[in-house]
């Protein structure tokens, strides 16, 4: 069976620094995540089905600009809980991209500690923001779409 961590623990070697977060910290972020961005809190599916107050930019290329967001900060990626519970803490955005563009390229989102936004690109190439991002994407989406 495949594993997204296992995957993204290929990648990194030695290259990215990266953390996985205990499963008590992992059950908090997506708690928090979803009291906070979805309608629904189920997790037996995509996540980002049962988002709401979000904005969207297609592009085949979206999760490249997910750096620009993220710049310097540390970040927390995750998935869609069926597919793969673990979650990371990840430096900056610029180690997040070098593990995006080492990997398939698997459904993600991205949040920090604080879950004060969350940022998802789907398999139908839609980069979707919320929380702070939101504002971020609609510009996104009027500046490169």
């Amino acid at each position: 069976m495949y594993k997204i961590s296992e995957d993204i623990y290929n990648a990194v070697k030695d290259k990215v620094i990266i953390n996985e977060l205990s499963s008590d910290m992992c059950d908090r972020i997506l708690k928090k995540t979803l009291e906070m961005y979805a309608y629904t809190k189920r997790t037996d599916g995509y996540l980002w089905e049962g988002l709401q107050g979000y904005e969207t930019f297609s592009d085949i290329d979206g999760w490249l600009y997910i750096q620009e967001f993220v710049l310097d900060n540390s970040c927390i990626m995750f998935f869609n809980p069926y597919e793969e519970k673990k979650m990371f803490s990840i430096s900056s955005g610029k180690d997040l991209q070098y593990i995006l563009s080492e990997t398939c390229l698997y459904e993600f989102y991205v949040t920090d500690m604080d879950c004060s936004y969350l940022l998802c690109f789907t398999h139908h190439d839609v980069l979707i923001g919320c929380g702070k991002a939101k504002e971020w994407v609609r510009n996104l989406k009027m500046t490169k779409g």
